[in-house]
């Protein structure tokens, strides 16, 4: 992790997330505890133990397996963050989530399987002008996005009207502007980049309701088999007229399931949850068995076209945190996680 306790002691917005690891840990007889980068030479780590008044900073064992929650990507590149993983690497520790995955990167994994091509909307990166030209001339509708972007900000919908390039940004007040040749879409979308790498992805003609575009947020773990396993599954319902469905721009969530139900009769809604369900599974196992690092959790953005098509949108593996809901106990995320942990700590001292 790269955050220091607030003021109150307590980390924020993750602070319930970090509260239901700690008390699910308890109750399995677990030692919990947050650490910061830095170096394991010592043979100790400074670290976080939970105590009445906050987080408190203690000399502590380096743990058994860590869990990756560093929520910058500029320090996951950095000098120090290489050493810790040559570090972990040296002892034979495992840590899983290693790092964020930009939006190119998946694309081009994904696009090894075969049997995944039919859900993968055309990707390029942004960069040269002949290639985004020939991009621009197959399809009407282009989305711009930042490839190591969040929240749904600085997304672009390009839109060809009576010869023209309509450009509306993502965004509760949405900015349109309009390029009268695709030269000039080409130039406007190079300021806007502002020199930060960009993909192009063909838009798809999604499933809307009450004109509200409609997504699903499918978080999946790997259980104690290490097999990919949903976990939960959510619609993200966007504001009516907004490009995006993403929540930190106005969008509504639902359980994924009962929106399905509500939206579909029974055998279809049915139908399309096993195809959600299993599109996810076979993208989070692609990933997986391409990337050397390892994975134990993964958000994945899932789209049905009109047709009800399934499309694979966006791979998040740092999904978000935030406590949305009521739960007895824990949430389901916080027992997949360290019940991965476990297996991991098992598969490395068999």
């Amino acid at each position: 992790m790269n955050q220091t306790p607030l003021q109150d002691g307590t980390f924020g917005e993750m602070e319930k997330f970090y509260q239901e690891m700690k008390s699910y840990c308890n109750q399995q007889g677990i030692p919990f505890y947050l650490v910061k980068l830095q170096s394991l030479q010592d043979g100790v780590v400074e670290g976080y133990l939970p105590g009445q008044g906050g987080w408190k900073a203690l000399p502590l064992p380096i743990p058994d397996v860590f869990y990756n929650r560093i929520h910058s990507r500029k320090l996951e590149q950095s000098p120090s963050f290489k050493l810790f993983k040559t570090e972990l690497e040296e002892r034979s520790i495992p840590m899983f989530n290693g790092r964020f995955l930009s939006k190119h990167d998946v694309h081009e994994l994904l696009i090894l399987e075969d049997e995944l091509l039919p859900n993968l909307p055309e990707t390029i990166l942004f960069n040269e002008k002949e290639t985004f030209l020939t991009f621009i001339e197959k399809h009407s509708v282009i989305y711009f996005k930042p490839e190591s972007g969040s929240q749904g900000r600085n997304i672009c919908r390009l839109t060809q009207v009576a010869g023209k390039w309509k450009i509306e940004q993502s965004g509760h007040l949405q900015n349109v502007d309009f390029a009268d040749t695709d030269e000039k879409l080409f130039e406007t979308l190079k300021r806007f980049s502002r020199k930060r790498s960009f993909i192009l992805q063909k838009g798809i003609s999604l499933f809307e309701t009450d004109q509200r575009k409609v997504d699903f947020r499918i978080l999946l773990h790997r259980n104690e088999q290490l097999e990919w396993k949903v976990t939960s599954m959510v619609a993200r319902i966007g504001d009516p007229g907004t490009i995006v469905s993403n929540l930190a721009q106005g969008g509504l969530m639902k359980n994924g399931p009962d929106f399905l139900k509500e939206a579909f009769e029974l055998q279809d809604a049915s139908r399309i949850y096993q195809k959600l369900v299993r599109l996810a599974k076979n993208t989070a196992q692609a990933l997986v068995e391409n990337l050397d690092d390892s994975f134990g959790e993964l958000g994945i953005d899932l789209a049905l076209d009109t047709d009800t098509n399934p499309w694979i949108i966006e791979v998040n593996s740092k999904p978000s945190k935030k406590f949305q809901g009521n739960y007895e106990t824990f949430r389901p995320s916080v027992k997949s996680i360290i019940d991965f942990m476990l297996a991991l700590n098992r598969e490395n001292h068999p």
